[in-house]
């Protein structure tokens, strides 16, 4: 995460399979780290590039966008599949307004 750059936006946010002891497709490690800082797994968003990864993320009850930048397929899977990482914040900005749309009608 260093080495990235990414580490700022993490601070201690970060969780290991290993120290969890649950591992992909099983959502134990997903559900930890929402719980850890205090979300309702159906409030998270959660970034993949793996099938199993989106497995867990359906299997926690959380939105999975699958990151995929060298594919054409269609998700099988329920995930939003994007190709390109510059669309992320436009991705992540729709689901947060249709979250809004969704609890103020219901």
């Amino acid at each position: 995460m260093k080495v990235s750059g990414l580490a700022t936006y993490f601070g201690s946010n970060l969780y290991s399979s290993y120290v969890v002891g649950s591992w992909k497709p099983e959502p134990g490690l997903f559900l930890h780290a929402a719980r850890s800082m205090g979300y309702a797994p159906k409030t998270c968003i959660v970034v993949e590039d793996s099938p199993v990864g989106i497995q867990a993320a359906n299997a926690a009850g959380m939105t999975a966008l699958h990151y995929a930048p060298h594919s054409t397929e269609e998700s099988e899977d329920n995930a939003i599949i994007f190709s390109e990482m510059s669309r992320l914040p436009e991705l992540i900005k729709s689901l947060e307004v249709s979250k809004m749309t969704t609890d103020k009608a219901g």
